[in-house]
């Protein structure tokens, strides 16, 4: 399926499909569009599908500079949704791109309450402890710098995905060649070390005690053998976030949209 034109002051790498209400899909740390392959041939019947890339990864600007913290990604999310006059909208996001969806979803709870519809998170960050081990590397001086510039991008992706998956075998070469390239590319590994030293914010508890303000219904999935981010989190989230439910997708890790897509799709489209 084709996209159409999407564009954003923000300058961030977006694509959209379909039309309807707008359905905005937030990949995890590393990932890209690509992460919602599957996403948009069910959902853009009757919503306008947008894939985004946060800055520093896949399509999106990768500048030497360090603006790369969680608050800064959740900042041009905001932007990008006050741009494009987005209402009635549902919030996806997976993993890091759950971590950047609660802060969006907090301040439009708190400043535009008509904007948001509904939010559902996939894996998603939100507690400063049982961090991912890619992530703790990432935030580890020296050792980080050298893990992301001395592996092969693919050999790094293949370590990564292999650790996101229930079953390893259903990872494809195809899959490793589209995460491997953007990590690849000019500036590709500084972003990715940026981005992990930016993931939690200095201030994370006030964040944290926020997470009942969010009002809209809910959807938090998890894959039931993620040894990335372990259920607990996806509890503590249930528990401090009101109009929410938790659902479990068997065989699976910590990408379901990924590896058991079909289950993903049918437990959104009951919440929908």
């Amino acid at each position: 399926m084709s996209s159409n034109p999407c564009s954003s002051q923000t300058g961030l790498y977006c694509e959209s499909y379909g039309s309807g209400d707008p359905m905005l899909f937030l990949p995890g740390l590393g990932g890209s569009t690509y992460s919602w392959r599957y996403m948009v041939a069910p959902f853009s019947g009757d919503h306008q599908v947008i894939l985004i890339d946060f800055r520093g990864e896949g399509k999106s600007p990768k500048p030497d500079d360090d603006h790369y913290s969680i608050i800064e990604q959740g900042d041009l999310i905001h932007q990008f949704i006050l741009e494009h006059d987005l209402k009635n909208l549902t919030l996806v996001g997976s993993s890091y791109g759950g971590a950047v969806s609660l802060l969006v979803a907090m301040r439009l709870c708190a400043e535009n309450p008509s904007r948001l519809s509904k939010l559902v998170l996939i894996d998603a960050g939100g507690y400063p402890d049982h961090l991912p081990l890619f992530l703790k590397l990432l935030r580890t001086p020296i050792i980080g710098w050298l893990s992301v510039h001395l592996l092969p991008a693919k050999t790094q992706i293949k370590i990564v995905l292999k650790k996101s998956y229930y079953d390893p075998a259903k990872i494809t070469q195809q899959q490793v060649d589209a995460y491997a390239g953007p990590l690849a590319s000019p500036g590709g590994r500084h972003a990715l070390l940026e981005i992990g030293k930016g993931a939690i914010p200095k201030d994370i508890q006030k964040y944290i005690n926020a997470y009942p303000t969010i009002s809209v219904p809910t959807l938090i999935l998890w894959g039931e053998d993620d040894r990335v981010i372990p259920l607990l989190i996806g509890q503590r989230l249930d528990a401090a976030i009101p109009n929410s439910r938790l659902e479990q997708i068997n065989l699976a890790g910590h990408i379901p949209q990924e590896e058991q897509p079909d289950a993903v799709i049918a437990r959104m489209r009951a919440f929908l």
